[in-house]
């Protein structure tokens, strides 16, 4: 078992999840997870959500995760979002300790959220 705030980790991949759906006519979604305890500092969980859905041009990966940052182009697909979802995922990751990431090839071509967060091992005897 890892230990870990249960309800901010639910919230992050909830945000992430729903992200990819409004983007994602078409093709896939994958979400892939990784406990490492490898790690020299501390262990952690890492993330992935890869989908096909409309990506983004690589000058705007600073606008994804701040406040209100819609792209332009997709303002028409996430019309219901106020785009808080990405800014409110990097505040919990951040405030955890951990990282988030963003990429994607270009636009048309999908995307991948990364995120880890420092997690410890329970015993569970």
């Amino acid at each position: 078992f890892i230990y870990g705030d249960k309800r901010r980790f639910k919230q992050i991949l909830m945000n992430l999840i729903k992200n990819a759906l409004k983007f994602t006519t078409k093709g896939k979604i994958e979400i892939k997870a990784v406990y490492n305890d490898q790690l020299i500092s501390s262990p952690e969980l890492k993330v992935e959500i890869t989908d096909t859905g409309s990506g983004f041009a690589a000058e705007d990966i600073d606008k994804l995760f701040t406040r209100f940052g819609k792209l332009q182009r997709t303002a028409s697909i996430n019309s219901e979002g106020l785009g808080l979802g990405l800014t409110i995922v990097k505040q919990i990751v951040d405030s955890a300790g951990g990282n988030v990431t963003a990429y994607s090839p270009g636009i048309g071509q999908g995307c991948t959220f990364q995120f880890s967060l420092p997690m410890d091992l329970v015993d569970r005897e």
